[in-house]
């Protein structure tokens, strides 16, 4: 198609090119504009989808958003393979936690308790039975458990096969940078830009550092069976295998503003965690320490919905760790509303909870 697209996506994470794609799915024009700016989170993200165990904060939308999602991953995954012809990487083992000493234990409790009541059953496991679902664990780990809901996809392919699927069903990529919603002619501009979003609309969203460090195995031996999300010293940390013997660590959370360099500090604290819960860790490797600008809220929920005040303007964004775990259903709904007009995104997450101090501030 030519002329004025119907739809404008600024931003090329997993959230914009996902709603990019069903969009165009449904027929409609859709033009994405991204330039790739060091610190994308989806290009760095360590790929949980954990309703369970990345739940940091207990909101009971977010909660039911996040399960529903993680429900929707397995045949989203399986149509987003086939569009794209990309091997997502996804995987439904489940994940263990992991306390590296009797005092974690505590910290694990703590973390999971209240995710009691939300379908997602966490079952006890004693060290011993942790080691013989995972035979690379350290003897010194000191019990945990097993979340059979929190499974893991490969973020990196994920968004490479969302960019080959939507430009199968014919979504046009612009290399560009967008600096105001006014820049891009659309029938209906959607900002999606994660930690970026303040620089077209005043959103309270702020970006929250996450480094990840990638690991290979140059022996080529067995990998990790589960994912596993540990905590060490009372400290949380993931590991996850990969394809080519790869292991990927993740991840810190500190407030550095848009710094995207890697830390030696915060590196040499995620292979210590990983290396006290997997000892085999200490032979591999290091490929690659990245950091990921992860988009937060005030109240750690996303933003989604109509833009006040600017008819034909949408926003997605705000989705914090949950931008991976978050697509499936976050496209649909917003595909719905940009399409038919039907809004069924929960009522928590309006942007209109933000938009009274943002006009008072600007009075």
């Amino acid at each position: 198609m030519t002329g004025r697209p119907q739809v404008a996506v600024i931003g090329g994470g997993v959230v914009g090119l996902a709603v990019a794609w069903r969009c165009a799915q449904r027929g409609l024009d859709v033009h994405v504009y991204h330039d790739e700016i060091p610190g994308t989170a989806s290009a760095v993200a360590p790929g949980m989808l954990a309703p369970v165990s990345a739940a940091d904060f207990p909101d009971p939308a977010l909660l039911r958003f996040a399960h529903e999602a993680r429900h929707r991953w397995p045949a989203f995954a399986a149509e987003l393979a086939e569009a794209s012809g990309t091997d997502v990487g996804y995987t439904a083992t489940g994940l263990l936690l992991v306390a590296d000493a009797p005092e974690d234990r505590e910290r694990l409790a703590a973390m999971y308790g209240f995710r009691e009541g939300y379908d997602v059953p966490c079952t006890p496991l004693t060290a011993d039975e942790l080691r013989s679902r995972e035979p690379l664990l350290s003897a010194q780990a000191d019990g945990g458990g097993f979340a059979t809901e929190d499974h893991h996809v490969d973020a990196q392919r994920v968004r490479a096969a969302l960019r080959a699927a939507g430009e199968a069903a014919g979504v046009r990529y612009h290399t560009r940078r967008v600096r105001s919603l006014d820049e891009v002619p659309a029938d209906s501009v959607l900002l999606a830009a994660g930690s970026w979003s303040p620089e077209l609309y005043p959103w309270p969203v702020t970006p929250v550092r996450g480094q990840v460090v990638l690991l290979r195995d140059p022996a080529k031996g067995p990998g990790l069976r589960h994912g596993i999300r540990g905590v060490v010293g009372g400290e949380p940390v993931y590991l996850a295998g990969r394809h080519d013997h790869e292991t990927v660590v993740a991840a810190t959370l500190d407030h550095a503003g848009f710094d995207v360099r890697p830390s030696a500090q915060a590196t040499e604290a995620l292979l210590r965690k990983a290396v006290a819960l997997v000892p085999a860790l200490a032979g591999h490797e290091v490929v690659d320490a990245r950091v990921g600008l992860r988009p937060d809220t005030p109240d750690h929920l996303p933003i989604m919905g109509r833009v006040p005040g600017r008819p034909g303007a949408y926003v997605s964004t705000g989705h914090y760790r949950h931008g991976v775990l978050l697509a499936p259903v976050t496209a649909d709904l917003m595909a719905d509303l940009l399409v038919t007009g039907d809004d069924a995104i929960p009522a928590a997450f309006t942007p209109q909870r933000f938009h009274t101090a943002k006009e008072t501030a600007s009075r």
